[in-house]
């Protein structure tokens, strides 16, 4: 399982404060899925919102193989112009 921590906002606003969750998933694309049955409406934000570290490097291809005893910060994005 990976262990997940969500920063804020998304730990308040999708998984009621919790600072750590236990995941099981193959890439981003289905941990997306997963955090999203854990916390409802976190799917539809996170291709605006949320930015990935894999084990403490940024993740930017979400079908990479996720290793299952990674961590993985979710955080917000940062957009720049």
């Amino acid at each position: 399982m990976a262990r997940v921590q969500p920063m804020s906002p998304f730990a308040e606003q999708f998984f009621g404060g919790a600072q750590l969750l236990d995941v099981a998933a193959g890439n981003l694309f289905a941990l997306v899925d997963a955090l999203d049955a854990i916390g409802p409406g976190f799917g539809e934000n996170a291709g605006m919102r949320v930015a990935f570290a894999v084990d403490g490097t940024m993740q930017t291809d979400w079908s990479a193989p996720l290793p299952a005893d990674a961590d993985v910060m979710v955080f917000p994005r940062v957009a720049g112009g």
